[in-house]
Parts: structure tokens; C-alpha cells; sequence
């Protein structure tokens, strides 16, 4: 049985399937703070300025890839049961896709000198694998899957029911106890 919010969601994910306005105005006035959220978050995590404008078009776009070709997208969420996870995924595309545009209409002038950065500290491989071997174990087989092994995070979850979504925190966290041992 679907929690309580899924199920409400589910209903009125249908009733817009049914072009029912008063739905899609609820849709969008409940999700579009989430979806501000997210496209500030994606902009600033590319280190962009989060322009008004930009966001604003990120999260217009969305709202528009979720009503063409009949509402194709609403319709495979209600199947996979992945409403919020596909907003999200096409709210960080298209926040790329802004930014694709944006830096091919680039010029000369638009490029800052690089900052300089401070060197990271050297370890040799062997202290390397030594301070991996460390890790947690769930850690040290993420990075040992992802950077090792070349596996994408679908394949990942694949080979050890981690969920997906998990594995791209999980070894930030690894990295980040990597870099705090290394420096240490």
C-alpha cells in the first residue's frame, strides 16, 4: 500500500492525465519551489550565478517536458512510480542545457583568469591503497567500483542493491575521508 502523499500525488498526477487545469495549477504551485531549489543548487554546484532568469527558465522548461507528447513523462512516472526522482533529473538537465547555451555564447572577454589552487598533498600508491583499504567497507567498494573499475552508478547499484541515488553521496564521503587522511 503507497504512503498517504504518494497516493495524493498519484491523483492528481492523474487528474492532469485527464486535463484537469485545477490539477496542473496545484502541480505547479506545490513542486515549483522544489524545482527553484534544485536548478539554484545545480547552477551554484557548476559555479554559475544562480540569475533569476535562468532559474526561472530551468524550471519552465520542466513544466514543459512534462506536458509534451501527450504527457509522456507524467505517464511513465505514474508506471515507475518516480515522479519526484524524474523532476529532478530533468531539472538538472536542463539547468546544463542553459549552461551548454550560455558558455557556447561565450566570448573572450566572458573568461576569467583561473584561480590559483593550492597543491593537493602526494601520497604515493601504495599509501594510497593502503588508506583506501581504511575505508568503510561499503566506501571502499564504491571507489573501487567507480574509479577502479570504470562502472557507471547504474551498474553499481546493479552489482550491489545499493540504491542509486546513494552512491554519488556515499563516495563523496569516501573522497572527502580520503583527502582528510592524505592532508592529515
Amino acid at each position: 500500500m503507497k504512503p498517504a502523499p504518494q497516493a495524493a500525488l498519484d491523483a492528481l498526477l492523474e487528474r492532469i492525465l485527464k486535463h484537469d487545469r485545477d490539477a496542473w495549477d496545484r502541480l505547479v504551485r506545490d513542486y515549483s519551489g522544489f524545482l527553484t531549489a534544485i536548478a539554484r543548487k545545480v547552477f551554484t554546484s557548476y559555479g554559475a550565478s544562480t540569475a533569476t532568469h535562468d532559474v526561472e527558465d530551468a524550471v519552465g522548461d520542466v513544466w514543459k517536458n512534462l506536458i509534451e507528447n501527450d504527457c509522456r513523462v507524467i505517464r511513465l512516472c505514474l508506471e515507475r512510480n518516480n515522479f519526484l526522482q524524474t523532476l529532478q533529473v530533468i531539472a538538472r538537465n536542463r539547468c546544463v542545457d542553459i549552461l551548454r547555451r550560455r558558455q557556447g555564447a561565450m566570448t573572450l572577454n566572458d573568461i576569467q583568469p583561473a584561480q590559483p589552487t593550492r597543491p593537493e598533498p602526494e601520497c604515493s600508491p601504495e599509501e594510497l591503497a593502503r588508506i583506501v583499504d581504511e575505508l568503510p567497507q561499503r566506501e571502499r567498494l564504491l571507489i573501487t567500483l567507480f574509479f577502479l573499475q570504470g562502472k557507471k552508478y547504474r551498474e553499481i547499484a546493479d552489482l550491489t542493491g545499493i540504491p542509486q541515488n546513494s552512491i554519488g553521496p556515499t563516495i563523496a564521503r569516501a573522497l572527502a575521508r580520503l583527502r582528510k587522511t592524505i592532508k592529515d
